[in-house]
């Protein structure tokens, strides 16, 4: 089973294939890789967490996401995240732009309230948790 940040790197790679198949769209939710034979369910099963397969350790914020994302919006947009801090109070977060980051909870928390502005100004939904 690969680390959490590799197997979030390959969720990032099934949604960006996703999107290949789809016109750009980013996929409704993770579980919908895993139907389109796109990611191993247990992709979605981050080591450290208390999931098992059929499960999934991460919350998925891109269903909602427009195609097209301007440079800026992609490095701060979170399109997944740890459900919870699994690894030491630390959670890892995938960007759109493909970076992953393993940040502090009051870190992570800044994030989350940046990707929120963001949102706004896109007409999308903010994070709640």
């Amino acid at each position: 089973m690969p680390h959490c940040d590799e197997g979030l790197k390959e969720i990032y790679q099934a949604i960006i294939q996703y999107q290949q198949q789809n016109q750009g769209a980013y996929p409704p939710n993770l579980e919908t890789l895993v139907e389109s034979e796109l990611l191993s369910p247990w992709l979605l099963v981050c080591p450290a967490s208390e999931f098992g397969v059929g499960e999934c350790s991460y919350i998925y914020r891109a269903a909602d996401l427009p195609p097209q994302l301007s440079r800026d919006a992609a490095k701060n947009i979170i399109i997944a995240y740890d459900k919870k801090p699994w690894h030491k109070k630390r959670r890892n977060i995938l960007f759109a732009d493909g970076q992953i980051q393993r940040l502090p909870e009051k870190i992570y928390s800044q994030f989350i309230k940046k990707d929120n502005q963001l949102r706004e100004t896109m007409d999308l939904e903010p994070i709640v948790e």
